[in-house]
């Protein structure tokens, strides 16, 4: 479709798309290819169930209360039983996992007063296994958690680690909540921003703690925050949800953690984190990082952990963008060493996994 077909948009302010082919198209590429005009964030919003009548014999109707599922390039997050948000191929619905199907609306919000645009190779070919060829690996490292109570209550989160993220807000891998629940909202918090979806720099540091925060309207009673599912190194690793009121440090991988909330706004209640201050805190870290050695020496890089250490069990070097330049797994042994390294002069981040599953990054300038 031409640039010249669809509205004038204005800036800083919701655009409602729709897709106009006759098959899905590719959320990720309408992002990349309208990044410069619209923020890369998209919002489908649907009905869990059918609206019901609340007084038989009239046409008064009374719909469920969703939010908005949201989808952009660090993944997307659920509202539940949502149909027809996207599809791998047309007439296959499924909530938003990358694909737009034909038909399907969707918001954007506009950076610029620019039109937006859609074309033909965003669309889904017949053979999906053609997208996304690419010598790029992206790292994907994500949980998404869920805030739920018994009377039905839901709102889904998610936290990724994500290849071209960053620690800052990023347009394309961060998204505001549209708190378009009235019940409840749940969120992270970066930068004073609430955010439903948040990307984050690669290599996964295991020191890394996110404040997490919530708003209810139910009158007092209790809520549980669990994990949905988790990818990437996440899948493997603890997740500690630290309640500040209780002075209570929960393993997420063992169940949700129930709480109880009155209304209001809490901003400073709950960290998420990946160790339990016990086994692994900043002492110990810091004690740690000053076993674990990494020089460089004519394109060389050696690695060594003192003989009182773990052994070294896995190496992945990034550039500052993230970009993984090399990784090996299974060394098994106190030292390794990564001949004639090819790069050009630049930092680099080494980050090391110990035996005991601990890991170290380390920041090296290569010349």
């Amino acid at each position: 479709m031409e640039q010249s077909k669809l509205p004038t948009a204005a800036a800083e302010k919701f655009c409602f798309f729709g897709n106009p082919y006759p098959s899905a198209i590719y959320a990720d590429l309408f992002i990349r290819d309208n990044a410069a005009n619209f923020y890369g964030t998209l919002f489908f919003w649907t009905h869990n169930t059918s609206p019901r009548i609340t007084v038989p014999g009239t046409n008064t109707y009374r719909y469920t209360s969703d939010d908005y599922a949201i989808y952009n390039l660090s993944g997307d997050t659920s509202v539940g039983n949502l149909i027809g948000t996207g599809a791998p191929s047309p007439g296959n619905q499924t909530p938003p996992k990358g694909y737009i199907a034909a038909g399907q609306a969707f918001f954007a919000k506009a950076r610029t007063g620019q039109r937006g645009v859609f074309t033909n190779s965003m669309r889904v070919p017949s053979n999906n296994s053609q997208f996304y060829k690419s010598t790029l690996v992206v790292e994907k490292h994500r949980v998404w958690l869920n805030l739920t109570n018994k009377e039905g209550a839901f709102k889904q989160l998610l936290i990724g680690y994500i290849t071209g993220a960053t620690n800052s807000f990023d347009f394309n891998y961060d998204a505001v909540t549209l708190n378009g629940n009235p019940y409840v909202d749940f969120y992270s918090i970066n930068e004073a921003n609430k955010l439903v979806i948040q990307g984050r720099a690669v290599p996964f540091v295991v020191t890394d703690t996110i404040p997490l925060g919530y708003k209810s309207t139910i009158e007092k009673g209790d809520f549980t925050i669990a994990i949905d599912h988790t990818d990437g190194d996440l899948a493997s690793k603890d997740i500690f949800l630290h309640d500040k009121v209780t002075n209570t440090v929960h393993n997420l991988k063992s169940g949700g953690y129930t709480f109880t909330s009155a209304p209001g706004t809490f901003l400073d209640r709950f960290v998420l984190r990946y160790t339990d201050g016990k086994s692994l805190g900043n002492e110990d870290f810091e004690n740690q990082d000053k076993r674990v050695f990494v020089s460089v020496k004519d394109k060389n890089i050696r690695l060594q952990s003192m003989p009182e250490q773990e052994n070294l069990d896995e190496v992945a070097i990034y550039d500052v963008g993230g970009k993984l330049l090399y990784r090996k797994k299974q060394i098994e042994s106190k030292e390794w060493l990564i001949p004639n390294f090819q790069s050009g002069p630049q930092v680099l981040l080494v980050k090391i996994t110990l035996d005991n599953g601990n890991t170290v990054t380390r920041k090296i300038v290569f010349r």
